[in-house]
């Protein structure tokens, strides 16, 4: 008795085209929502923190720098004055 062994299933190859299809349409379908939620998203600022520029990005740094600056001194700058005023002006009543 001859044992051959059986050739090994030759695979489904109409089967792996649909899989390959439905594979390739998934894929389809979520770059059509990925670039449908892009479009969707507000464009970036213009703005010079995001030029090109080093010379550019900097001056927008610095210019950020100030007023930060400012809007925290400010404030400051009131209220001592406020104290001074109210320490100046008890001292002249004595």
């Amino acid at each position: 008795m001859d044992e051959q062994s059986a050739p090994a299933p030759a695979p489904d190859l109409q089967h792996e085209i649909n899989v390959l299809k439905t594979q390739l349409q998934m894929l389809e379908e979520r770059i059509i929502s990925t670039e449908r939620r892009q479009s969707q998203m507000p464009a970036l600022p213009r703005t010079n923190l995001l030029s090109g520029s080093f010379i550019t990005r900097s001056f927008a740094v610095l210019g950020h720098y100030l007023v930060a600056a400012l809007i925290v001194t400010i404030p400051v700058f009131i209220v001592i004055f406020i104290i001074i005023l109210a320490v100046g002006i008890g001292l002249s009543g004595m």
